[in-house]
């Protein structure tokens, strides 16, 4: 019997295909979801902090008052509303109908242009720290503006320093830029893992499983027949997300179709292996689904930098990071749809891969041949 025939994991293939195309659920999952996640997700994440409710006191009532109102009002990062007492709006902080609080003391237009200088109160919502800094560096840029605007002044005068920042790869920071090529991966993972972690397991739960082991056909024979269907399934599914990205967010796309498309597969295949080594080992679907969630989904959410910077973890952290495929991806995908990096720039996360992927089919064939004996 020879080490390994094509003909045997072509008709095994041959066989998962059939299933497939016989199961609506398992279509609806490889094409549908894909597109329901990405769009769910691409609208709902929003790194920038924006529409922030300030509560505002004026107890000056005067043109310089209303200026500086007007100067947080006039962008999309406040919606200022008005209140009579400093009881409403603690009450409002405290309920989170208002993340910060203004008030204008009387005399605030006097001090400004006597000593060009005035004092107003503000008290931040500081049980969300993730947004404190935003808001604090809006209010650096308020600060300068609402000065010139009530001094009558433009805003270029008496700046001893002229600073022009210019932003690369993403000059409007836009955060769906940065977060629909970090949900691809998600996405991608998810069909990929949670596919092929059932398709052992269902058959040794209906039977069939016997049926194939008193075949001639290899261990080998047997993952990568029912790895190649899932695999051309959640190419599929990575084709929808990346039209999604391009006509629905208009994230722009700058690098080369062959360096994303062959990093794609890579990462493709590597959570195909994970979901056939759950399969593998675990015999029951119940048990792989659970696998699957806490071995591959959370790992992938939290640890492939999708949400959090990779290198601002703890070492220990980074490491544990390096053994999903997720990590790489995420950063091949992002380089590719804003900075275009080439190929040699991109070896590192293309043989972390790789790697992963003979070690991820290694287990599985070491733990398929030992439920034969």
């Amino acid at each position: 019997m020879t080490v390994f025939s094509l003909r045997r994991t072509k008709a095994v293939c041959l066989k998962e295909f059939k299933h497939i195309f016989r199961d609506p659920f398992t279509l609806m999952m490889a094409l549908l979801l894909p597109l329901l996640i990405v769009l769910i997700l691409g609208n709902a994440i929003e790194f920038n902090v924006k529409s922030i409710e300030l509560a505002y006191m004026d107890h000056d009532k005067t043109q310089s008052s209303r200026k500086l109102i007007e100067t947080f009002g006039s962008s999309d990062y406040f919606r200022p509303y008005h209140i009579e007492t400093p009881t409403k709006g603690q009450d409002d902080l405290a309920a989170e109908r208002a993340k910060m609080m203004l008030v204008i003391p009387p005399n605030f237009e006097k001090e400004m242009m006597t000593a060009r200088t005035g004092n107003v109160q503000i008290m931040l919502d500081g049980a969300d720290n993730s947004s404190v800094s935003a808001i604090m560096n809006y209010l650096n840029t308020v600060n300068n503006l609402a000065f010139y605007k009530i001094q009558g002044l433009p805003a270029t005068d008496n700046k001893p320093l002229k600073i022009k920042t210019r932003y690369l790869f993403n000059p409007e920071l836009n955060s769906r830029w940065f977060a629909v090529p970090g949900i691809t991966a998600l996405i991608v993972a998810l069909v990929a893992i949670m596919l092929t972690a059932l398709t052992i397991c269902k058959e040794w739960e209906q039977g069939s499983m016997e049926m194939l082991l008193s075949t001639p056909i290899r261990a080998t024979e047997i993952l990568i027949g029912k790895l190649l269907p899932y695999a051309g399934l959640s190419f599929c599914g990575f084709w929808i997300v990346f039209l999604a990205a391009r006509f629905i967010f208009n994230v722009p796309f700058n690098g080369s179709y062959l360096i994303l498309i062959g990093a794609t597969l890579l990462f493709i295949l590597g959570y195909l292996a994970m979901g056939l080594c759950i399969s593998v080992i675990s015999h029951e679907q119940q048990v792989a689904v659970q696998y699957a969630a806490v071995i591959g989904l959370l790992p992938t959410a939290l640890l492939s930098g999708f949400i959090f910077p990779i290198e601002y973890m703890p070492p220990v952290f980074q490491g544990i990071s390096a053994l999903f495929p997720a990590r790489f991806y995420v950063e091949i995908a992002r380089d590719q749809f804003l900075k275009a990096s080439s190929f040699s720039d991109l070896w590192v996360p293309f043989t972390a891969l790789s790697i992963q992927i003979i070690v991820l089919m290694l287990i599985g064939i070491f733990k398929f041949k030992r439920t034969l004996e």
